[in-house]
């Protein structure tokens, strides 16, 4: 008769013990690749940098404290009807803007104090100066440069209370008028909730009681916070 010898069971290749696969770490979810979403935003941020763009986040609220160098026309001062026409040396105004950008708009409230000393003057005065408060509502566009660069250009209207303060003159003259402004420049984000612009202003006031109109160019620094 035969022998009948036990043999061992044939070992398949390439075939793990199934306790082996169940103790292994792999994720089947981990694989997955990722949605085209993610890719365009890689693809957009390629080191993961929390840098601005204005593209992505334009909207939202600012507030920006500012300083400039003011140029005034000259003005003409009418004591008795005889008109003095008043130089004015360059000054200084400071302020705030208050205001909301959309992706292509914005609005904004402005507040600033100016002065201008006397340079030169047609007659018997020999100094003082103007100087006074202005309150602003204004409005534009904005156009994007870059992810980082805006250019603004807008025009707006308010009042203005003007004082006219001279040596020999025991009362300032003033008064309250309408003002026109007209303003461009442009404002960069290099950080997350920072802004920092420059801008240029031209501001009309038209004739008073006491003196005449005046054209007052300004250059202005401002710097604050966007959300």
């Amino acid at each position: 008769m035969k022998r009948f010898e036990k043999k061992d069971p044939a070992i398949t290749k390439n075939k793990l013990p199934e306790k082996n696969l169940a103790s292994s770490n792999f994720n089947y979810e981990s694989a997955k690749f990722e949605s085209s979403s993610d890719l365009s935003a890689a693809e957009n941020n390629p080191e993961g940098s929390n840098a601005p763009y204005w593209s992505e986040n334009s909207t939202g609220m600012y507030f920006l404290p500012f300083f400039g160098l003011s140029f005034s026309s000259d003005l003409e001062w009418t004591p008795s009807n005889i008109p003095i026409t008043i130089e004015q040396k360059n000054g200084f105004l400071g302020g705030y803007k208050l205001g909301y950008n959309w992706e292509s708009l914005y609005l904004e409230h402005k507040m600033f104090y100016f002065k201008n000393n006397f340079e030169n003057t047609s007659a018997f005065v020999s100094d003082g100066h103007l100087s006074g408060f202005s309150t602003l509502v204004s409005g534009g566009l904005n156009f994007s440069f870059s992810d980082y660069v805006k250019w603004k250009v807008g025009a707006g209207v308010g009042a203005t209370n003007q004082e006219l303060d001279i040596d020999v003159v025991d009362k300032p003259e003033s008064g309250l008028g309408l003002t026109y402004q007209f303003s461009t420049g442009v404002e960069l984000r290099p950080f997350e909730h920072f802004l920092l612009g420059f801008h240029y202003n031209w501001y009309f006031t038209p004739e008073f009681s006491a003196f005449s109109g005046r054209h007052l160019n300004s250059l202005e620094l401002s710097l604050g916070y966007f959300h």
